[in-house]
């Protein structure tokens, strides 16, 4: 388990390595996180460490996605 930040001030709240991949996941309280949010898990890809599928994790009420790659968890599934 990971955080990332770097100097021009980007980050993801959690990147989870497991099986050999990195799994980015954003934490929002908000109910209706926007498309933008997951735009910086494209830093990974400059990893030697594959990239798949990423979260936000927020206060929507259901499961949902918000795009092919990337998940809305609500956090009550945690």
């Amino acid at each position: 388990m990971y955080y990332y930040r770097d100097k021009d001030v980007k980050e993801i709240d959690l990147v989870l390595e497991h099986d050999g991949v990195l799994n980015p996941i954003e934490i929002k309280k908000s109910a209706n996180p926007r498309p933008e949010l997951v735009k910086v898990f494209e830093l990974l890809d400059k990893a030697s460490t594959p990239r798949s599928k990423g979260a936000v994790v927020c206060m929507k009420p259901e499961l949902g996605a918000i795009d092919k790659e990337n998940y809305i968890v609500p956090v009550w599934m945690i």
